[in-house]
């Protein structure tokens, strides 16, 4: 059966070979046969010039030429071409074995001897370039596959190097920016900017409303801080902010810049939120081992209070030793009975008695001495502490307040508040828990109330609403501490047993003097007249503060105006006291 060209007519095939008749005579015999891309040369001298214009994909070659031999030729090929050389099948009239073997030893895919058979050859070169294409095909489709690899591991170390959310540097490519800074002996200013409040919108709203926000914060502290500035996300809600060294002044103004843009309002999809914002900030010239180093001296130096920025000291590595200390010996101070109670009266604004308290929670270390509130309740509560020691607060009003009652040093309307953390109330079983230690009390129904901040409240609006729903059913109060400071919102104070609405001080302290803050308590005292609840005024320190929120029709106030919170024994005396009061 005749060879054809059949798939591979357009296949380049050239045709060395000293003798133009040898030349012509194959060049026919393969266009006969259909092979339409062929080229025939006799000087082998021209060939290394000829394949540099392009390689063919089949040579067929003569060994035995002037001033350059076949096999000379096919060293030249596997040297310059090396495994791109094109496939050589050896025609030649000198076909004794060594020459053969010497031949293919150094490249030719084939050899056949002159003269040769017609069909023979046909066959030879229909395999040879069968195979060329067939490696050629998969050449190809490694160097495709090896581009998509290529590709998709740069997008892998590219996206490794990303925040997925904003896109923006994540903590190994700062870590990274930072090391080449350094290299380069580049001084920087990093600022630390934590972020209040992110969780708490991502609970409320949902994660695509925070992320969304995340973005927009990102795009305008890039309007704001300009191409010098280079921003990175180091956690979910603490991000880095580097640029080049600020001397005092424009440092203090940056700042503020950072702290306005973070802490200004964001609208979108008819939301209004505000974040907190808080700013720690270090340099290049503090002493410091490396570029996490530095991060940690500017994370360091992030204060406690919002919209406010500090520079590191190295005291504050003292503070942190200190914390650090606190907390450990928090752990233990429950069970080394460390902790107590005191109680601030809760006076009615309209005949002065009192109808209630507030627990509140104190610590006297032996060594440390007396710790804020403010500082370790914070720790107790990312620890987890809290819930052993919020157990122990509650049956300890329990108690007390059995122990009052049954020595008549209250009136029998008197109600003790408690505070419940919000991992307190986070826990499912806690209604239930808090309801069997009132059932083996001998308290009434609405003796014990219940204090929980806003944002208690939004970390888990349906769990809240299912826990106070049963306490509410059963008679207990449930009053929102500090109201107004966090995610107010109109729509659970409509769904959540709510009766008792407490004023922040925030809110009190300056209301005698503030126009702003009167109508802000005036606010929220017709806002819990409207939904029924009865309003408690907290940090009352001047008469005129305490007339004014009568008039408003606030129901009752605390505060150091009256008394601070009291021990036991100074509490049942201050009761004692102000019953003659008003019974004189």
């Amino acid at each position: 059966m005749p060879v054809t060209a059949n798939g591979y007519r357009d296949a380049r095939i050239l045709v060395l070979d000293d003798n133009p008749n040898n030349v012509e005579l194959l060049l026919d015999l393969l266009d006969e046969h259909g092979y339409g891309n062929v080229r025939g040369l006799c000087e082998p001298r021209q060939l290394a010039a000829l394949l540099e214009q392009g390689l063919p994909d089949l040579l067929l070659l003569d060994i035995r030429m002037p001033h350059l031999s076949g096999l000379q030729v096919l060293d030249q090929l596997r040297t310059r071409w090396g495994e791109q050389a094109p496939p050589v099948i050896v025609l030649s009239a000198q076909t004794d074995l060594e020459t053969r073997l010497e031949a293919l030893a150094r490249g030719a895919r084939d050899f056949v001897g002159k003269p040769f058979d017609q069909q023979e050859v046909l066959q030879r070169i229909h395999n040879t370039l069968e195979v060329h294409f067939l490696l050629r095909e998969r050449s190809d489709q490694a160097l495709l596959l090896g581009h998509l690899v290529d590709e998709r591991t740069a997008e892998i170390q590219r996206l490794s190097f990303q925040d997925p959310v904003t896109a923006l540097p994540n903590r190994p490519a700062l870590l990274a920016s930072l090391a080449q800074a350094a290299a380069r002996g580049q001084a920087l200013t990093l600022c630390h900017l934590a972020l209040d409040g992110l969780d708490e919108v991502a609970r409320l709203h949902g994660t695509r409303s925070s992320e969304t926000l995340a973005r927009h914060l990102r795009e305008r502290l890039r309007q704001q801080l300009g191409s010098e500035a280079s921003i990175a996300v180091w956690s979910s809600h603490e991000w880095v902010i580097h640029q080049p060294l600020l001397d005092d002044a424009e440092l203090a103004r940056r700042c503020r810049l950072i702290l306005d843009c973070a802490g200004a309002a964001f609208s979108f999809e008819h939301l209004l939120i505000r974040l907190g914002a808080r700013l720690g900030v270090s340099h290049s010239h503090m002493p410091h081992d490396d570029a996490d180093h530095l991060v940690r001296l500017a994370a360091l130096a992030v204060p406690e209070e919002r919209d406010q920025w500090r520079l590191y000291q190295a005291s504050l590595e003292a503070e942190l030793q200190q914390r650090t200390r606190c907390r450990q010996a928090l752990h233990e101070a429950l069970a080394r009975d460390q902790l107590f109670l005191v109680y601030q009266p809760k006076i009615d604004l309209r005949n002065g008695r009192v109808l209630g308290a507030e627990a509140l929670l104190r610590w006297v270390h032996p060594e440390l001495g007396f710790v804020s509130p403010a500082e370790f309740i914070p720790m107790a509560e990312a620890s987890g502490d809290i819930l052993p020691i919020g157990d122990w607060v509650i049956d300890r009003a329990i108690h007390q307040l059995e122990a009052w009652r049954d020595t008549g040093e209250v009136a029998a309307d008197f109600s003790l508040a408690v505070n419940v953390a919000p991992l307190q109330l986070m826990q499912d079983d806690f209604a239930t828990r808090l309801l069997e230690r009132l059932s083996a009390s001998t308290l009434p129904l609405g003796a014990l109330e219940i204090e929980v901040t806003e944002t208690g409240l939004v970390q888990d609006v349906q769990l809240a609403r299912h826990q106070l729903q049963r306490l509410a059913e059963h008679g207990l109060s449930i009053a929102i501490d500090d109201f107004g400071t966090g995610h107010s919102s109109l729509a659970y104070l409509k769904t959540l047993p709510v009766s008792v609405l407490k004023i922040d001080r925030t809110f009190v302290s300056q209301m005698d003097t503030d126009p702003q803050d009167q109508r802000l308590a005036e606010t929220v005292i017709d806002m819990a007249r409207n939904f029924g609840c009865i309003t408690v005024a907290e940090g009352v320190e001047k008469p005129e503060q305490a007339e004014m929120l009568q008039a408003m029709g606030c129901e009752l106030a605390q505060g150091y105006w009256y008394s601070p919170p009291l021990k036991v024994e100074q509490f049942v005396e201050f009761c004692a006291e102000r019953q003659q009061l008003a019974t004189a």
